[in-house]
């Protein structure tokens, strides 16, 4: 009877019964119970890695914040309420600081107690340049913009101003009251101070980055974004010698500089190079490499700064 009953089961489900015992099971596993549970730790885990991490940095914010750094300067001036971009001492006494920055103001003031001599307003812009004379009777502000202001040292009034195009740079010649300013779009001017008499050096098309006057003052060298240099003779206002091509750089001219002798022209690149010309012969003296790139300063082995050595 029972045989038959096994059958007639079979029979009216379609499938087998299988008696099982209580103690044949060992474990039961419920796959939606695990992977929910193997999912909340695994979120757990994550939630507190990140709040060891947040831990971790708010500790090294605090032991940054404990470091005391030693400043070792004689004084500090706080006029300015932004970046400084430009700074220059006095040639003549050295007791005068002239500097400019992103408040749109140039300062001139005391080193010795910090004391506000000048405060050169109406620019609109950063101040990025700013110099004195040779004489130490003038100082010039320029910003971004292009407005050149020239103030004098004795009055402390402003006696002559121009805008050009976006300001790159300005230096004042060695021995006259003779200022030059670069600009974006490649071009040299030359102001006589403070009559505004005037001369423009028509460059290539190229933004002029730096500049550097020979100590005869006769001629000038500027470097262009493309590694082109040019030296100029200020009284024709013309381009004597041109450096380019192999001879000039592969990138960018940061910085010049001029011999004492009025011939060797010293460069520094963003290609990692700094170069010696002769300005007689037109001819490159000498290159030298600045390496390969050491990834854990940075990115890239710009020479940023180059000089002879100034009797």
């Amino acid at each position: 009877m029972d045989s038959d009953q096994d059958s007639l089961d079979q029979n009216e489900e379609g499938i087998d019964v299988v008696e099982v015992n209580e103690g044949d099971i060992e474990e039961v596993i419920d796959l939606d119970e695990s992977e929910e549970q193997d999912g909340s730790e695994m979120e757990m885990e994550g939630y507190d890695g990140e709040d060891e991490e947040v831990e971790d940095d708010e500790e090294e914010d605090e032991e940054d914040e404990m470091v005391d750094v030693q400043d070792d300067a004689d004084f500090c001036f706080k006029a300015h309420t932004a970046s400084v971009f430009s700074c220059d001492l006095d040639p003549k006494t050295s007791s005068l600081a002239v500097t400019g920055g992103e408040d749109d103001k140039a300062y001139v003031w005391n080193i010795a107690d910090g004391t506000t001599a000048l405060i050169c307003t109406g620019h609109s812009d950063s101040v990025t340049c700013v110099g004195f004379s040779s004489d130490s009777k003038f100082v010039a502000s320029g910003d971004m913009s292009g407005l050149v202001k020239v103030w004098s040292t004795e009055s402390w009034e402003e006696i002559w101003s121009f805008e050009c195009s976006d300001l790159e740079w300005i230096k004042w010649h060695p021995s006259a009251h003779v200022l030059l300013a670069g600009t974006a779009d490649g071009d040299v001017w030359m102001w006589k101070i403070p009559s505004g008499e005037c001369k423009t050096m028509q460059g290539h098309g190229c933004q002029t980055t730096t500049a550097e006057l020979f100590s005869d003052g006769k001629q000038c060298c500027t470097g262009y974004e493309d590694g082109v240099i040019k030296v100029w003779n200020l009284k024709t206002a013309k381009a004597t010698t041109t450096f380019k091509g192999n001879s000039g750089h592969q990138d960018s001219v940061t910085s010049l500089d001029c011999h004492d002798n009025n011939n060797l022209i010293l460069s520094g690149s963003v290609d990692g190079s700094s170069k010696i010309y002769n300005c007689n012969t037109g001819k490159e003296v000498a290159v030298f490499f600045a390496g390969d790139v050491n990834e854990d300063i940075g990115e890239t082995n710009s020479i940023e700064s180059v000089g002879f050595c100034h009797r």
